[in-house]
């Protein structure tokens, strides 16, 4: 399991759209087509946040690009 907090509108869509369109504090993504999905958002916010610009960035930023580096990598694993 990986706890991640989103403020992204992609995986804050994601999450409104396996909530049944509610916004909760949690979501669990299960399913071959939630994890797919979650793959693909993933992907597209992953570039925007490579390294390289790690000198003029926010430790919390850095830690969230991490982290979301972590779960595509999960992810693809998986599936």
């Amino acid at each position: 399991m990986v706890n991640l907090n989103v403020t992204e509108e992609k995986l804050l869509n994601l999450m409104l759209k396996y909530n049944g369109g509610k916004p909760r504090a949690e979501t669990k993504l299960k399913s071959a087509v939630q994890l797919q999905d979650l793959l693909d958002a993933t992907r597209m916010l992953v570039p925007r946040t490579r390294p390289g610009r790690e000198s003029d960035s926010d430790p919390e930023d850095l830690e969230h690009a991490e982290k979301l580096r972590q779960v595509k990598a999960v992810i693809e694993e998986v599936l």
